[in-house]
């Protein structure tokens, strides 16, 4: 429609002049014949002014198609250029168009160009150069490219993320479990701080409720990122009966002000493993309580490795400077030795907390005993050593070191009194001299000694005598 208001076509000026603002070069065809002028748009003004002209446009276009088109693209536009196929294409009445590279040097170009019927004898082929453009087109597309293949292995970890707007509380939904993509969340929504609540309250074990909707309330949220641009939240999930363990992890990209990520994973196994271990320790510790109140200290050792550690309740004990944790059981416990084991039972110990000698004496039966003298509180008191390997665990020994100085003295006192006994027993009241007991005594434990080792080293000499008035 002109100014005028009148229906009146569109002529072929107004429509090459409308062309010329937004093309670089415009093809004008002859139906009749397919000669052809090429007008090109100069100055501000983008008049129209010749710059070539042919007899045949679809056999010039095949022509330089072979030089000029980019090879990738070369087939395409054969077919597209062949005059049946423009002619069927302009006869239904629609345009077309194509995208395509020519090769500038050795820098291939993109151009578009656009073909219309302006009446029943003209054609116009418009071409434009849309190279930058169409660069950074595929920039974009290779970084969103990029970023689906970062999407893509986050949703392999990631139940379900979000990406949030913070200034509209719109947001997407990209679900890789199918478990999660049953609760029927939707895949865009609009508020996702109020629909959120909702959610929660239906899918989210009732005794955390309270606090997901205190963490992810909006200007909580976003006051927490604000101090470490990342946020996580674990707790527990319910679906029917079924009871998870989930982390929320939330993210405020650096190069997006206006979007917030959220990446919910599923840890329930991790979560209910490091419950176990907690409940192993715990018994490990009331285990270890029990036998501290017997026990002055217990290693457990590596036997492959030498390191071990140490649990000890007697503050007396934990004087002898033995650490919580070391690399080598066995070369710490000859250095301490020097100090603190009393000086008569040193060589003896040393030589039995050689590594090799312990195993070999562990033996079939996984179980060693150790009596000798320790010095604590200035004085020599006797401790039992006691090795131990468990058959279910062939790596470690526990090693356990018992205070027995008191029911030793008195093991020694008792066997004082006892030998005086003996000793009262064997010997003459009045002249102190033994009797005919003793030498019976002494007469059969060396016939036993005889009868052992065919008396190998034995030397001694027996001498009766009877003496008259041997009181007077």
């Amino acid at each position: 429609m002109n100014s005028e208001g009148s229906n009146r076509p569109i002529t072929f000026d107004e429509i090459a002049a409308a062309l010329a603002r937004d093309y670089n070069s415009i093809y004008v065809i002859d139906a009749a014949d397919d000669s052809y002028v090429e007008y090109i748009a100069e100055g501000d003004s983008r008049q129209l002014v010749q710059r070539a002209a042919g007899t045949d446009f679809y056999k010039d276009a095949i022509l330089d198609c072979s030089v000029s088109v980019h090879p990738d693209d070369r087939d395409e536009f054969l077919e597209l250029f062949k005059k049946e196929s423009v002619i069927g294409v302009l006869n239904t009445g629609k345009s077309f168009s194509l995208r395509f590279r020519l090769m500038m040097g050795d820098e291939p170009l993109y151009y578009f160009f656009k073909t219309i019927k302006c009446s029943e004898d003209k054609v116009i082929v418009a071409v434009k150069n849309i190279d930058d453009n169409r660069k950074q087109e595929l920039a974009a597309e290779e970084q969103m490219k990029t970023y689906r293949m970062i999407a893509g292995a986050l949703a392999s970890r990631y139940e379900v993320i979000y990406r949030i707007n913070i200034n509209t509380n719109e947001y997407l939904v990209y679900s890789a479990s199918d478990e999660y993509s049953k609760l029927g969340t939707t895949k865009i929504g609009k508020d996702f701080f109020t629909e959120m609540v909702e959610d929660v309250k239906k899918f989210i074990y009732e005794e955390d409720v309270e606090y997901v909707i205190r963490q992810l309330n909006k200007d909580t949220l976003l006051s927490d990122l604000a101090k470490s641009r990342t946020v996580s939240l674990t707790y527990r999930q319910q679906l029917g009966e079924k009871i998870k363990y989930v982390r929320l992890n939330i993210v405020r990209p650096n190069d997006d002000k206006d979007h917030i990520v959220m990446g919910l994973l599923d840890v329930n196994a991790q979560i209910v493993h490091e419950q176990k271990l907690v409940q192993e320790s715990e018994l490990f510790n009331n285990v270890a309580m029990a036998l501290a109140s017997r026990y002055e200290v217990i290693y457990r050792v590596n036997i492959n490795t030498n390191e071990y550690y140490e649990f000890s309740s007697s503050e007396k004990y934990t004087t002898l400077e033995v650490g919580n944790r070391g690399d080598d059981f066995f070369a710490d416990t000859q250095r301490n030795m020097k100090h603190d084991i009393y000086e008569e039972d040193y060589p003896m110990m040393a030589e039995a907390m050689v590594k090799e000698s312990i195993l070999a004496r562990l033996g079939d039966t996984n179980k060693l005993y150790i009596n000798y003298r320790l010095l604590l509180d200035g004085r020599p008191q006797f401790v039992s050593l006691v090795i131990l390997r468990a058959s279910n665990d062939a790596d470690y020994i526990i090693v356990a070191v018992e205070n027995i100085d008191e029911a030793k003295r008195k093991e020694l006192e008792y066997e004082t009194k006892i030998g005086s006994a003996i000793d009262m027993a064997h010997r003459d009241a009045l002249t102190g001299v033994k009797n005919k007991h003793a030498y019976v005594t002494t007469e059969n434990q060396i016939d036993e000694q005889i009868d052992e080792d065919g008396g190998e080293g034995l030397e001694f000499a027996i001498a009766v005598c009877d003496i008259n008035g041997l009181k007077q």
